[in-house]
């Protein structure tokens, strides 16, 4: 995606919207102008601030031609790219005229770039009208693991019972082919909606029939203990005591001279266990790294028998030396198309991680880029393990 990608342009709409006399205005079309020629100039800049400032003006125009105008500008933006996209959420979420509004929805059931359709529902999260709720439960419609999982997301934030029906029917297709990280949040979802878990879809059909949802259910079990009772059945692999549940891993490994001897030989041992109980449905690589990233394939390769031979034949030859150049294989890790999980382990510091040289804790590292790399296009999930002791990052 590129910095220099030209913005669109806009036709201008009508001044005045509502059903009533002057029910509110929109910018007029010096101030929409200038607001478009400030995107513009911070895109070519790179200055975040000033594109950030300007997302937040546009949303005072309440408008069709504003909500299309901050999609599209955040999604290619490659300034700041997380406080942009947290900018633009905000604005999304603060628009709510009828116009916006229907705007809004479109870009969120319309499939298109994956990125803007994230943004547009991640935005309807902060939303409590009818139309926004019905929009979340058709994207769970998608057929895109992140776009239902940003889905899953804020029907869980918002409680939308009026998505209750679209997430039984997922469920039942979770059955047929099951996506751990999916169905995961889809049990939450279920459970912190409605304060109830079944096992049998039909249970679930006669349950909601005979509610007569009005939207918002109340709590009427405890959701630790309901979530126990949804994930019973086949354990998922583990590595370093950390479950994986994701189908979609970047298994990355600190091979840096400090794993010389019981650290690496444990790793190796620990790796080769779980790669060998991965899902077949499952996709996965491996990326060692020191001084330099070296990785058994750029692209997530399918967990079959003979891609499992393949990659832990890779995991036996690796060994100890060099230095700890975290930052860099994070970087690679994040780029790997379609992965949606980080298992990260080092049993040290990074290396130079800072401009002044200075070190940067993994842990600090992790969350960094868990938060501006993926600039909101993905829910990662990241799991370290620091020292041989598992810490989980969501």
């Amino acid at each position: 995606m590129t910095t220099t990608r030209a913005l669109f342009s806009l036709s201008l709409c009508l001044l005045l919207v509502g059903a009533g006399p002057l029910a509110w205005a929109k910018l007029d079309k010096k101030e929409f102008s200038k607001l478009k020629k400030q995107l513009k100039y911070a895109q070519a800049k790179g200055d975040g601030a000033m594109l950030v400032e300007a997302i937040e003006g546009l949303a005072k125009d309440d408008s069709e031609r504003a909500v299309e105008l901050i999609l599209k500008v955040a999604a290619v933006t490659q300034a700041d790219k997380a406080k942009v996209y947290a900018a633009a959420e905000g604005a999304l979420g603060e628009m709510t005229s009828a116009e916006a509004t229907e705007e809004l929805i479109k870009f969120a059931s319309k499939r298109g770039p994956t990125l803007i359709n994230i943004l547009a529902i991640n935005a309807m999260a902060q939303r409590e009208d009818g139309a926004t709720a019905k929009a979340l439960g058709e994207a769970l419609g998608d057929k895109r693991p992140e776009v239902l999982r940003a889905a899953l997301r804020a029907i869980r934030i918002r409680k939308a019972g009026e998505c209750v029906p679209g997430m039984i029917d997922l469920l039942e297709k979770m059955q047929k082919r099951p996506d751990a990280l999916i169905l995961g949040d889809l049990r939450r979802a279920l459970i912190e909606t409605t304060g109830k878990w079944f096992d049998v879809i039909e249970d679930w059909r006669k349950y909601w029939k005979h509610e007569q949802h009005e939207g918002k259910r109340v709590m009427t079990g405890s959701a630790k203990e309901l979530l126990k009772t949804a994930e019973r059945g086949k354990k998922p692999p583990k590595f370093f005591g950390t479950e994986i549940r994701s189908e979609r891993i970047v298994f990355v490994i600190d091979v840096s001279g400090s794993m010389e001897g019981e650290r690496l030989k444990k790793s190796k041992d620990q790796l080769t266990k779980c790669i060998n109980g991965l899902d077949p449905r499952s996709s996965f690589t491996v990326m060692c790294y020191s001084s330099q990233i070296r990785p058994w394939n750029g692209k997530l390769q399918p967990a079959n028998p003979k891609n499992k031979a393949k990659a832990i034949s890779f995991v036996e030859t690796l060994q100890a030396k060099g230095n700890t150049r975290t930052r860099g294989a994070l970087v690679k890790a994040f780029e790997t198309l379609g992965a949606d999980t980080i298992v990260l382990l080092s049993d040290g510091m990074p290396t130079g991680t800072k401009p002044n040289g200075q070190d940067t804790d993994a842990v600090q590292m992790a969350n960094m880029y868990a938060k501006s790399m993926k600039h909101g296009s993905k829910n990662w999930n990241i799991s370290m393990t620091n020292k041989m002791g598992a810490r989980i990052f969501p």
